[in-house]
């Protein structure tokens, strides 16, 4: 499995069964200018009527689903204090090559119990940094929660070489102080680390 950081909040996940684009920003490719035809674009907020019509697989909110061998399962959290909105943040728990990866979104609110438990078990964590409605010591309560092996976060400058400020929060309260960015990420199942590490990725 490989996993590329393309700017901004979105992420792709490439397996061995096809890729699944995160977050993606402005117009969805049509099916003829994929790399992949097995191409999943999954949205962490907003209603499917609320992204581009397209004719690919796109994913927008809570459920189960099953695409060309690749497993997505939408975990629904707060996007924002339950006791003042309604609205929701969906956390994506991508199945494939024998890796959990999941996808946490912009939570803006602490996920609950339940939450937690239904998302499960997590390989690799994808956190975009930049736009986070949870603090940094919020945000590793949630990692703790999870316990992912390895976490992937968004925000590195590479033309200022260095992280971001928000990223530069989340690594200080994580405990890095050290790392080497890199384009991306490849890494199988008896390749996951057995303590817990940092990935900096550089935008593709």
């Amino acid at each position: 499995m490989e996993i590329r950081w393309l700017g901004n909040s979105t992420f792709e996940v490439q397996s061995s069964v096809g890729v699944v684009v995160v977050d993606h920003q402005g117009k969805l490719p049509g099916p003829s200018d994929l790399e992949d035809e097995n191409t999943i674009f999954i949205f962490s907020q907003g209603e499917r009527s609320s992204h581009p019509v397209s004719d690919n697989h796109v994913l927008a909110g809570p459920g189960e689903y099953e695409i060309g061998g690749i497993s997505v399962r939408g975990v629904a959290t707060p996007a924002d204090d339950p006791a003042v909105s309604k609205e929701i943040n969906t956390v994506y728990i991508i199945d494939a090559d024998g890796l959990q990866v999941a996808t946490l979104g912009n939570p803006g609110y602490q996920p609950s119990a339940q939450s937690v438990q239904q998302i499960s078990k997590v390989d690799i964590l994808i956190i975009n940094t930049d736009s986070q409605g949870l603090e940094p010591d919020e945000m590793s309560a949630v990692i703790r929660n999870l316990e992912p092996k390895m976490i992937v976060p968004s925000g590195y400058d590479s033309e200022a070489g260095k992280p971001s400020a928000a990223m530069q929060r989340l690594l200080t309260e994580l405990g890095v102080k050290e790392f080497e960015a890199t384009p991306k990420l490849t890494v199988n199942k008896s390749g996951l680390p057995d303590e817990r590490s940092v990935v900096v990725l550089q935008q593709r």
